[in-house]
């Protein structure tokens, strides 16, 4: 199968792709077509020069991407950024305010206890003090006890933003390496 250089916006060499995705992409206009080949592919309707080299017309080389974390208790620990996730009230003023925790007072509490069906994951732990963890919730739900949960726990997700470089690696078989190093490169390999 013939395989297609991909140049990202910028020019610089990102991948290879075969002839069906490049016509997809010509398609809905994703791509321009830098060097072809007087061979001509189509149908009887549409017919065009075989496109040996093209380049995506958004794709500058960011690759974000989103990526679930494992669960661990350092990582609800990070999500929870060490605060306890129950509101703690002022006894003088009665206003409620955020626990922070150390490394002695932070547990892991289970929203619904384990010893009730309750499972390590991120929906149900929670970064926790000893003294509401322990001594006021126990084995019940919050509900039960009287706490309330500053946030719902949720699925922290890892956001990346990496520039992502490819590298050329020029194979004399291929027709269209032959055209991207003579015609984009300049000879240059």
């Amino acid at each position: 199968m013939q395989s297609v250089i991909v140049l990202n916006r910028n020019y610089e060499y990102w991948t290879e792709v075969g002839i069906q995705k490049v016509v997809k992409w010509l398609i809905k206009k994703k791509i321009e077509v830098v060097v072809s080949d007087d061979k001509e592919i189509g149908s009887f309707e549409i017919r065009f020069k075989m496109p040996l080299v093209v380049r995506l017309l958004e794709f500058v080389g960011y690759k974000p991407r989103s990526e679930e974390i494992q669960y661990s208790d350092d990582a609800v620990f990070n999500r929870d950024k060490n605060e306890c996730q129950y509101w703690h009230h002022d006894p003088v003023t009665g206003k409620r305010f955020i626990q922070k925790l150390n490394t002695e007072t932070r547990t892991l509490d289970h929203i619904l206890p384990v010893s009730r069906g309750g499972k390590n994951s991120f929906l149900n732990c929670v970064a926790a003090c000893r003294e509401c963890n322990e001594r006021i919730k126990k084995n019940h739900t919050p509900e039960e006890c009287g706490l309330e949960l500053i946030r719902k726990p949720v699925v922290p997700k890892r956001n990346r933003h990496d520039y992502v470089v490819m590298r050329f690696a020029f194979n004399p078989r291929k027709l269209a390496h032959k055209v991207y190093v003579e015609q984009v490169l300049g000879g240059i390999v």
